[in-house]
C-alpha cells in the first residue's frame, strides 16, 4: 500500500511538473513584422519566431526587448531566454529574458555585405 501511494505522488508531482514550459536561449536579430516584433534565429535556417510576453500577448514585448532608442533601421542582435510555443503553423518565443543585446548582425552572411 505505502509503495503504491508514493508512485502515485511520483507521477503526480510529474505531470504538474509537465505543464511547464523549457527555457531555452535563442539569439538572433530582430524584425518588425507589421505591429509585431519577430526573431530571426542566427542559424542556417533563419528561423523566424513571432515574440510574446511572458503572458503570450504582444504588447509590451517592444519595453521588454529596450527598444525605445533605435533607429528605424539598426540591426540588432539579442540573446533571449525564452520558451518556444507552437499554434496553427505559427512559432513563437515567450521572452522570459533578455540576456543579451548589441547593435550588428550574428548572421554569417552579413560579413559578406
Amino acid at each position: 500500500m505505502k509503495t503504491w501511494l508514493v508512485m502515485t505522488s511520483l507521477l503526480l508531482g510529474l505531470s504538474a511538473h509537465a505543464e511547464t514550459q523549457a527555457l531555452d536561449l535563442f539569439t538572433g536579430t530582430l524584425e518588425k513584422n507589421g505591429s509585431e516584433w519577430m526573431l530571426k534565429r542566427c542559424d542556417i535556417a533563419k528561423s523566424r519566431y513571432l515574440l510574446r510576453n511572458t503572458n503570450g500577448e504582444a504588447s509590451g514585448v517592444e519595453a521588454l526587448l529596450a527598444l525605445q532608442n533605435t533607429k528605424p533601421n539598426e540591426v540588432i542582435t539579442v540573446a533571449l531566454l525564452a520558451s518556444y510555443h507552437a499554434q496553427d503553423s505559427q512559432h513563437s518565443l515567450h521572452i522570459a529574458s533578455v540576456q543579451g543585446r548589441k547593435q550588428g548582425s550574428c548572421h554569417l552572411d552579413a560579413l559578406f555585405d
